[in-house]
């Protein structure tokens, strides 16, 4: 004689979820899990985001679960909305912030303060910077100077040399040319 195990119905696991059993949440979440990724991937276009979207929809489900009314739905597609939300929201969110730290240095690319190699070699170029400006003639240094090493504009540059706001982006752009030459052949 063998005796057959009853598969629980949603409705029967989201009960047992109710009153507080983690492992019907497992349940559902082993049965729901794979449509949830899909259905986030959809959303997301990403494989970590998606991840994140559906652990987050289980979570939210866990702590919701008082909330959900059996005369409004099957548990699957209040399941799959939690997921579409949290996919939703978290696509948007990286993708702002995508967008605020396109012109940051990522953490892992700045320098550590002790990086003894990389501050070798920044001061390395900045005398190899010396000697290249040395060799630019007097009115080219002296504006690459004003511009990169004092942050002013070409306008201010100009007053300040008394001198046309055209012959100084001439002298910038002639003089950083000479200087990408020099480094190049080095």
């Amino acid at each position: 004689m063998t005796v057959m195990s009853a598969v629980p119905s949603d409705a029967a696991l989201m009960r047992e979820v109710k009153a507080g059993s983690r492992v019907a949440l497992g349940a559902l979440y082993a049965r729901f899990a794979p449509p949830a990724y899909r259905a986030a991937m959809s959303v997301c276009h990403d494989h970590d985001c998606a991840q994140d979207a559906v652990q987050d929809a289980f979570v939210a489900i866990w702590r919701s679960r008082a909330s959900y009314r059996f005369e409004r739905g099957p548990v699957v597609h209040w399941a799959m909305s939690i997921v579409r939300h949290r996919a939703i929201y978290l696509a948007r969110h990286r993708s702002l912030g995508r967008g605020l730290n396109e012109g940051t240095t990522r953490l892992e690319e700045q320098a550590a303060e002790d990086d003894v190699p990389g501050e070798f070699a920044s001061r390395e170029d900045a005398e190899q910077l010396k000697l290249q400006l040395a060799r630019l003639p007097q009115t080219q240094q002296q504006v690459i100077q004003l511009a990169f090493f004092n942050d002013l504009t070409h306008r201010e540059i100009a007053r300040r040399l008394a001198l046309p706001p055209g012959t100084v982006k001439g002298r910038v752009r002639l003089g950083l040319r000479k200087l990408r030459a020099g480094f190049d052949v080095e």
